[in-house]
């Protein structure tokens, strides 16, 4: 983002959120390059952006459909017409179930369980509705957060789908958000996951329930999927805007970052350090690193210039060792830690439109 592009914002209070369209595209078509390279489908996961003017961006360029977390996400995305939506959460809870199961009346719905009590949950809900929900099984490919990676255990979970009928088994998902840094790139990184996949996958098949689709997910590993063996479709998020986690582990470019949070120095009184209006309410809280190198943010302008610190409404920068540093009135612009969180905190972001112009788009879930 330019010094020029700011001072054309400046009617726009701070903190606001602004996000450069031609850096989107180049990212989908990087992305897409990559999928069709390989034969993969792309789902793209909207919980990173929750826009349906984003959405329907994906969408357009090709996608099998999208995938959400939220029943709430799923809901407003329906709003951009008939859908293929995967909840990609093991969606628990009567309340959660029905609203899926109403929605699938008229939009394709999956959803992503991992235990018995979700199936049921979601056959009950189904049979209310007279519809059916698609089922993909959540395998455990090392986080241990959600999934299951036994199996007899994953055979039981697909038997027990059958036994309903306004269920139908469509496959497995699977997340690899324990590979990045050094260990996304690493070749033994998946040869270690088919070690738990491949008998997984062929005991499926065995059993008659070899997968339609195996989705996997994760920004920072995303273009080494296809060495995890059968995956037919790639769930993808940051890798749509990107942001410093994804600089700082190496796994994109600064200028491969499309949204930026623009907030103004409020305060220099203080020697070697500068108050920015954008704290935890407008950054989120999210950091790097632990104990002297907290960072919360990067700014380009400003390479030197560390966010150290955030209370509510007020971001501490340590500019002790910039040759120029920023003063007060000036407008910075910084590339979030964790753009999904950013996105959370906003009503409204402001596009950098391809032919240069400005345009308000809600944030609509």
């Amino acid at each position: 983002m330019t010094e020029k592009l700011l001072d054309s914002s400046k009617s726009i209070p701070t903190p606001f959120l602004l996000v450069e369209e031609k850096i989107i595209k180049k990212n989908i078509n990087r992305i897409y390059n990559y999928a069709r390279l390989h034969g993969f489908a792309v789902r793209p996961h909207i919980k990173t952006h929750k826009s349906l003017y984003l959405a329907r961006l994906q969408i357009d360029t090709g996608a099998v459909g999208i995938a959400v977390a939220k029943v709430g996400e799923a809901e407003k995305m329906a709003e951009l017409g008939w859908l293929d939506i995967t909840i990609a959460y093991p969606a628990i809870g009567n309340e959660r179930a029905l609203r899926l199961a109403g929605l699938s009346c008229k939009q394709k719905i999956r959803v992503a369980v991992d235990s018995e009590y979700g199936i049921d949950e979601l056959a009950k809900a189904a049979a209310m509705h007279k519809t059916v929900i698609g089922i993909h099984i959540m395998f455990d490919a090392g986080l241990h957060r959600c999934g299951v990676s036994d199996q007899e255990q994953i055979i039981r979970l697909a038997q027990h789908i059958e036994k309903h009928a306004g269920l139908r088994y469509e496959g497995i998902q699977i997340y690899l958000g324990h590979l990045y840094g050094d260990a996304a790139g690493n070749p033994q990184s998946f040869k270690q996951i088919n070690r738990l996949w491949e008998p997984v996958y062929e005991a499926l098949c065995s059993a008659g329930f070899c997968p339609q689709t195996v989705s996997s997910g994760s920004t920072p590993s995303l273009e080494k999927t296809h060495l995890v063996s059968h995956v037919n479709e790639i769930r993808v998020g940051t890798a749509f805007l990107n942001d410093y986690f994804v600089v700082k582990f190496g796994h994109c470019a600064l200028e491969n970052c499309a949204a930026r949070v623009v907030a103004t120095v409020v305060s220099d009184v203080t020697p070697g350090q500068v108050i920015i209006d954008a704290g935890s309410k407008g950054l989120s809280a999210k950091q790097l690193l632990r104990r002297d190198n907290l960072e919360m943010g990067y700014i380009p302008a400003y390479p030197e210039a560390r966010i150290f610190r955030l209370h509510e409404e007020h971001g501490w920068l340590d500019v002790s060792h910039c040759k120029n540093p920023p003063g007060i009135g000036q407008r910075l612009s910084i590339i979030p830690v964790n753009v999904s969180l950013c996105f959370n905190l906003y009503d409204y972001f402001y596009l950098l439109s391809s032919d240069g112009t400005l345009q308000k788009e809600r944030i609509d879930a």
